[in-house]
């Protein structure tokens, strides 16, 4: 039965992607076929479906996070953020590649936006990283350190996870918190031993060797995007606001500070970086649409259970082994958002049966998925990065393979250490 509803599923895929049919027309064309062909479901009343399948609070937190990252971009904030790390730690062996990584840790906290912080590091600091590491190390590093946006709250890959298992946000978005920490404080190791000295005279005007005065004029400049984490991941765990009314104010902020305060984007310029704000927006939910669709259709058409049984004779461990490697290579090719709504369904069952935690759960596809942002040939951020920096996708592509690793080691600690992952869940609880 699993066979032969999936092996049409499969042919379609392969067919309209050799085609270049967009990813969400395959899912949907995919999910007409179980409505219409398996369940006898009227097309009506799955077109009705996808509608209402994108009225969920919790996506509304999904637009706010992508406006309060376009608007971050187009502003002075990702300069003022940068400085600050790499002004404190310009005499710190590798400091300047630590302070992109940092950078984008503490961006990720703002935005949940990969391609985001990819697009506005990139511009800022790959000339002087690459005159101090080379062109692989800083092609690498600017690459793969995007996907921390992904994995440390807030997450937009999270509130998609959320909304397709009915798992808190906020608790997801605690889970994050040292996973993200674990690989910042990897990778960071690994650019210590492989870096030389900082140059971070090229990024922030300063010289001499960090004068007291040097460094606390760029944490005063840095003080109004510094703020912002706080305002965000504080606001949501004193219980003062939610997840989505939290991006709201991350949006809002962004757009007045920068306007009034800042003066760095003229109000001529908002329009444009609305209208870009609404691209990406519709991008996400129109595959949020399709993919819940689709995995509506798969439920009803029971491929959970028949996916259950034969996955049945997997224990613990070896569920999450099959796992890891189902996600990995997923990840190469899909967008996480519609991964996360397409897989977590069909999975659910096993993972109850095996008494795994959701939130340990949500962090895997996280980390997974993050992982395939930056995967070749497909990975997202690859493409991002080819096009600001103007590089070739293969030399883009190559310069990644040390961070796919340490990433996957972290993702290993992170599977088979759930403490990891839920200990401030836990705590909190």
């Amino acid at each position: 039965m699993l066979t032969t509803i999936l092996v049409p599923i499969v042919l379609m895929a392969l067919i309209f992607a050799l085609l270049n049919v967009p990813l969400y027309a395959i899912i949907l064309t995919a999910a007409l076929y179980l409505q219409y062909f398996i369940n006898d479901v009227p097309l009506a009343a799955v077109f009705t479906g996808m509608v209402e399948s994108i009225t969920k609070t919790s996506l509304m937190a999904v637009p706010f996070f992508v406006l309060a990252g376009g608007l971050i971009q187009a502003s002075s904030l990702g300069t003022r953020l940068i400085t600050v790390f790499a002004v404190t730690l310009q005499n710190i062996r590798g400091g300047l590649s630590i302070a992109c990584l940092l950078s984008n840790a503490f961006f990720g906290a703002i935005s949940g936006s990969a391609p985001a912080a990819v697009a506005t590091f990139s511009k800022i600091i790959y000339v002087p990283m690459e005159k101090a590491y080379g062109e692989r190390l800083s092609l690498g590093m600017l690459t793969s350190s995007g996907a921390l946006s992904t994995i440390i709250p807030p997450s937009i890959t999270m509130i998609i996870f959320g909304v397709a298992t009915e798992t808190s946000v906020a608790d997801l978005f605690m889970c994050g918190i040292f996973p993200g920490l674990l690989i910042v404080v990897v990778v960071a190791t690994y650019l210590f031993i492989k870096g030389g000295t900082n140059t971070a005279v090229a990024v922030t005007g300063d010289d001499g060797k960090t004068p007291l005065p040097s460094m606390a004029r760029a944490w005063f400049k840095g003080i109004p995007v510094l703020v912002l984490p706080v305002l965000i991941l504080g606001g949501i765990y004193s219980g003062v606001c939610t997840p989505t009314e939290a991006g709201a104010i991350a949006a809002l902020y962004g757009l007045i500070v920068p306007i009034i305060f800042l003066r760095d984007i003229s109000v001529t310029k908002v329009p444009a970086i609305l209208l870009d704000s609404i691209k990406i927006t519709a991008q996400i939910f129109i595959l949020v649409a399709a993919s819940i669709t689709f995995a509506q259709a798969a439920t009803m058409a029971q491929l959970p259970q028949l996916l259950y049984h034969v996955l049945s004779d997997l224990n613990y461990y070896t569920f999450f082994l099959f796992l890891n490697v189902l996600l990995l290579i997923v990840g190469c090719f899909f967008e996480p958002g519609a991964a996360v709504l397409i897989l977590a369904p069909l999975l659910l069952p096993t993972a109850r049966a095996l008494g795994i935690d959701l939130l340990h759960l949500g962090i895997v596809f996280t980390v997974n998925l993050s992982i395939g942002m930056f995967t070749p040939p497909f990975g997202l951020n690859i493409f991002v990065v080819q096009s600001v920096l103007k590089k070739s996708a293969g030399t883009v592509a190559r310069s990644v393979g040390p961070f796919i690793a340490m990433y996957i080691l972290c993702l290993l600690a992170i599977t088979y250490i759930p403490q990891i992952a839920l200990f401030l869940p836990r705590l909190m609880h």
